[in-house]
């Protein structure tokens, strides 16, 4: 964070401050009111909004766009400062706000076309989506009038909120859509790792270890041919070309929102069921925070009709959640984007080849207000294969949405009124992006999945390293919406997905070979299978489980390498015992020395070979690293890795964890893994701006858990032990004639530091409870009425 912009919010927050009464009064006035009557122009009828204790809103409302725009008024209220970076983002408009720091962030976002997505999106949607949206728009920007004072990020930034339209509403859902999708990073790692480790060394970073014997894919098939992309690499500054994605990654750029999706989801039929109905469970992994990636809604509209989620501020309806009939999660699944290396010509600028013929890139310019400075002007050249996103060497982005036809964000509209396996199904064949799983329940009995949204059908490759950009390597279409992955009430009576393979190598379509690591799948699938019948509360338990089955996976051929090792026993007694029940519990020892003897050995093995820049890139991508090292403890492959004697180094690596544990946590009798591994929640400006994490930021608390667990604790390994990512909603239901669903996000309903409801659900959410959802609460009310009715 520049200096400049760190001390003029330094200087700002003193200055409230030091006015007090005046200042702390344009804090509070900024919280809205939870009961009286406001103003929403264009309702047909009055609506009215109920709050339960952890202020979540039951909206009333006789028409369906009534109920919409009381949700448009509810995100203005409450989260208004999250909106404003969603939609800034999505227009590559955050240095006009945030000034010249921003100004590579903007850069990058137009070259990889996320603004012109929004555009697109925009252009094809529906007359209905359109009425939908702006009777959403009515209700931000009445929300936006109601507080007597601005949000308090708006203070520190001396910047008031500006009236929201239709082009905002279609930013948030491109910038949706980019950053649960965004792969082309992943390639261009995986290149440089090519670069500096050599081609034969570096093919360990395309293991998945898929072809090993029951590996728990989420669709069965037969598997087909499939050969391992190999690398063309050309001589190239692989740092520059790393460092220019860095503006696009939250964990580098604190002021970069987070709109990412990860996700466990399972469903159960009701043969497996105690109660006869089938039940529903679902978990959203994403980056932590404050405020919370999802705000919670219920409405209430046409009578019987209910719309009851998880929703973004910026977007109508909900992404996922569940209605008077069906119940849906969407997991984080597929590779949509590939990256191009181009060719150009010496001397002719712009000019690239295809083959052995030149041609001209079409180039075009944009022009971007920064605040405190000039206008900032810049060029995109755009080739055959898709914008570049580096100039040297010239890398082009192709990315399926490029390709939408007609399609946009009807499927969202679609899925929130879908009543049934069928019209749900045909909500998501309106789905572009990004690609996602979607687990299924409704109160009649039916479980079902579904994998949606646009997949390239690839001459070439497997996505998972750059590209020659020539005619050849070129996809050749889009996969069809009737040949994506589905399941329907399988024999097996339970259906799960965690961001793993979908299907095996070989298999068409190709969903994706760039995937999570597959213990969680594993876990869900070994206990849903049980020859038993499942409780809420068994439901609710699982999200929790802390079983960690990379443990159970790699560990004992981890142990049997140091065996004969007395001056290693007590540690090795440690482990083997732990690994008869190996839950990753916040007191257990054992846990802590396995995921440090992890990282350890990781170090032992990679740091040497790809240098220190290299190796904390690679451990960003706790995925690359899972796959990489446990493809080297599982198999006898890559055995050009090991710098000696396999057992040498799982040895040397051991005792250099237990020193340092004993070091920093005493006697091995006193280790835990609450005292190294925590969780907090941070707000954007608190993670630029320290200073304001007392005002902003929910300190970090003691917690358990591990990567590779269902109730996932995960963390970068450049920065072990430090929670960053987590379940931002759980909810658990019972599909019976009228659902039964409690929920918890971490963190709370509002955006404003003052509000008692800001972080009021964490404990909830540390403790692993959920909190009740009902029809909507007695007591007084919030109405909302058209100015002409009042």
């Amino acid at each position: 964070m520049s200096r400049a912009f760190r001390n003029s919010l330094l200087t700002l927050l003193l200055l409230l401050l030091a006015l007090a009464g005046a200042g702390w009064w344009a804090v509070h006035a900024s919280l809205p009111r939870p009961t009286g009557a406001a103003p929403l122009p264009g309702l047909s009828a009055p609506v009215s909004i109920a709050y339960d204790a952890w202020r979540r809103p039951y909206v009333t409302a006789e028409k369906l766009a009534d109920a919409v725009a009381a949700e448009g008024w509810l995100h203005a209220s409450h989260r208004l400062w999250q909106m404003e970076l969603y939609r800034r983002a999505g227009k590559g408009r955050m240095a006009e706000l945030l000034g010249a720091e921003l100004i590579p962030t903007d850069e990058q976002l137009w070259r990889f076309g996320v603004p012109q997505l929004a555009r697109r999106l925009q252009d094809n949607a529906s007359r209905q989506l359109l009425d939908l949206v702006d009777a959403y728009l009515r209700g931000v920007n009445a929300g936006m009038e109601k507080p007597a004072a601005p949000p308090p990020e708006f203070l520190l930034l001396r910047h008031g909120p500006t009236a929201w339209t239709r082009d905002d509403v279609f930013a948030v859902g491109a910038l949706m859509a980019f950053q649960s999708s965004n792969n082309a990073g992943k390639e261009l790692l995986r290149l440089a790792l090519h670069a500096a480790a050599g081609p034969q060394r570096a093919a360990l970073f395309q293991e998945d270890l898929s072809e090993l014997p029951g590996f728990p894919f989420v669709v069965s098939g037969e598997p087909g041919i499939a050969t391992k992309q190999r690398a063309f690499i050309p001589p190239w500054d692989w740092q520059s070309a790393l460092a220019s994605l860095d503006p696009l990654d939250p964990a580098r750029q604190p002021l970069m929102p987070r709109l990412g999706f990860g996700s466990n989801g399972w469903v159960v039929a009701p043969e497996k069921s105690a109660s006869g109905h089938a039940l529903f469970a679902f978990d959203s992994h994403d980056r932590l925070g404050l405020p919370n990636l999802f705000y919670e809604v219920h409405l209430f509209f046409a009578g019987s009709r209910r719309l009851s989620g998880w929703s973004v501020p910026g977007l109508p309806g909900v992404i996922n959640g569940f209605n008077e009939s069906i119940a849906w999660g969407f997991t984080n699944i597929g590779d949509s984007q590939d990256l191009y290396l181009e060719t150009a010509v010496e001397g002719r600028p712009g000019v690239f080849l295809d083959g052995d013929t030149p041609y001209a890139a079409r180039i075009s310019s944009v022009s971007l207000p920064v605040r405190g400075a000039p206008e900032h002007s810049f060029e995109i050249i755009h080739t055959r294969n898709g914008p570049l996103i580096h100039s040297d060497p010239p890398l082009a982005l192709r990315w399926t949405v490029q390709d939408l036809g007609e399609l946009g964000l009807d499927g969202l509209l679609a899925f929130n009124l879908a009543t049934d396996w069928d019209s749900f199904n045909a909500a998501l064949d309106l789905h572009a992006g990004p690609v996602l799983n979607a687990t299924y329940a409704d109160r009649d009995g039916n479980i079902g999945f579904r994998t949606a949204g646009l997949l390239p059908q690839r001459s070439r490759g497997d996505g998972l390293l750059p590209l020659p950009g020539q005619a050849d390597h070129r996809w050749l279409g889009l996969v069809p919406a009737e040949a994506m992955p589905r399941r329907l009430n399988p024999p097996v009576g339970y259906i799960a997905a965690a961001n793993a393979r979908v299907s095996p190598p070989g298999s068409v379509p190709l969903v994706s070979a760039d995937n999570a690591a597959p213990y969680r799948i594993a876990r869900l699938q070994s206990v849903l299978g049980e020859d038993r019948q499942f409780s809420v509360a068994d439901m609710q338990a699982l999200q929790m489980d802390w079983y960690d089955g990379q443990a159970v996976r790699v560990l004992p051929t981890m142990l049997a390498a140091v065996d004969d090792r007395e001056d290693l026993a007590d540690a090795r007694e440690l482990l083997s015992s732990w690994l008869q029940n190996p839950v990753a519990s916040p007191d257990s020892g054992a846990a802590l020395l396995f995921q440090s003897w992890y990282l350890e050995l990781a170090e032992a093995l990679f740091h040497p070979v790809l240098g220190d820049e290299l190796y904390r890139r690679l451990l960003s991508e706790s995925y690359l690293v899972n796959f990489a090292l446990d493809t080297l403890l599982l198999t006898d492959r890559h055995a050009a890795w090991w710098p000696a004697p396999r057992a040498t180094v799982l040895a040397t690596s051991l005792a250099i964890t237990v020193q340092r544990l004993h070091t920093s946590q005493g006697p091995m009798s006193a280790w835990r893994l609450d005292t190294r591994q925590q969780v907090g929640l941070q707000h954007e400006l608190s993670k630029a701006v320290a200073e304001l994490e007392p005002l902003l930021a929910a300190a970090p608390r003691p917690w358990g858990g591990s990567p590779a667990a269902v109730g996932r604790a995960n963390y970068s390994y450049r920065r072990p032990f430090e929670v960053v990512h987590g379940a931002t909603v759980r909810t658990v239901g019972e599909m019976a004639a009228t659902p039964e669903f409690s929920a918890v996000i971490p963190g709370g309903q509002s955006g404003h530091f003052l509000s008692p409801h800001y972080s009021d659900q964490f404990d909830a959410w540390l403790a692993g409870e959920l909190l009740p959802i009902a029809a909507p609460p007695a007591g007084a009310r919030l109405t909302l009425l058209a100015p002409e009715a009042k």
